[in-house]
């Protein structure tokens, strides 16, 4: 295969778009985090874009420990329904998550609503994320219905080249880990969501607002550490949003508006 360099970062490029100093950068290359490679007739190494962009919507999400070994991020399935509902319960208490048919229904509309994480096998956290028409969004956000009101018809599609808004409908991770864990998870529940919002890009699908609410202090605390902007509340529940297309400083809508920038057609 030809070498192309246009798909290569030099060590220097690499470390602007990481965003970490030269000490860091050569030891993330040393235990191999960073993968070096060093074309034909070149001394200097180089480092693929595709590993360095995504290693950098990681650091984002504060994911380079060596702890986050045996964490793994995917797309919930109907057969994994059932164990988010009994994380969700467990958390919350039965009456105030939405119910298995209600999430079934939700995935059955849309398969790529709900994400999950595992450690070492064991469901840990979830986020369900779900693209609504405006006018629900709407009456969502001012309180007039809830999560259980909205029904699959409400849910559209990720079709290529069009624009929608998401509800963050519910998140969370298991509260029977030391904090430091809980905080990897809730990372890599966030480091995973920016890859799937990668896959999106490349469709050229744009969501240009995210909303979501929380009444408890871990959800609150995932949503501030996500960059989301606090709006209001709703009785016990903040109302948090995020503004895509607006131009900001965080490290969120600047990593998402650069990938709509890099598959820009």
């Amino acid at each position: 295969m030809k070498f192309d360099m246009k798909n290569y970062y030099t060590a220097k490029e690499a470390q602007e778009r990481l965003g970490i100093d030269k000490n860091r950068f050569n030891y993330l290359v040393r235990i191999k985090k960073i993968k070096k490679f060093i074309p034909p007739k070149r001394v200097q190494g180089v480092y693929s874009k595709l590993e360095i962009d995504k290693l950098a919507r990681e650091l984002i999400a504060f994911m380079v420990h060596d702890e986050s070994q045996g964490l793994v991020f995917s797309k919930a399935t109907k057969e994994d329904i059932e164990e988010e509902y009994e994380l969700a319960a467990f958390m919350f208490g039965s009456s105030a998550v939405h119910s298995i048919p209600t999430r079934q229904a939700w995935l059955k509309a849309n398969p790529d609503t709900d994400f999950i994480i595992r450690d070492q096998g064991r469901l840990v956290g979830f986020i369900n994320m779900l693209p609504i028409k405006h006018e629900t969004i709407v009456e969502f956000m001012a309180g007039r219905m809830r999560g259980w009101d909205i029904k699959p018809e409400d849910i559209v599609s990720y079709t290529p080249r069009s624009t929608v808004e998401c509800i963050i409908m519910g998140m969370g991770t298991t509260p029977e880990v030391p904090v430091k864990r809980r905080t990897q998870y809730g990372a890599r529940l966030i480091s995973g969501l920016m890859e799937f919002l990668n896959e999106l890009a490349q469709k050229q699908v744009t969501i240009s607002k995210f909303y979501a609410t929380s009444a408890t202090p871990s959800g609150i605390a995932l949503l501030k550490n996500a960059e989301f902007k606090e709006t209001g509340s709703i009785g016990k529940r903040v109302t948090f949003e995020l503004d895509t297309t607006t131009r900001s400083d965080t490290l969120m809508v600047r990593e998402y508006r650069r990938m709509l920038e890099a598959y820009k057609g």
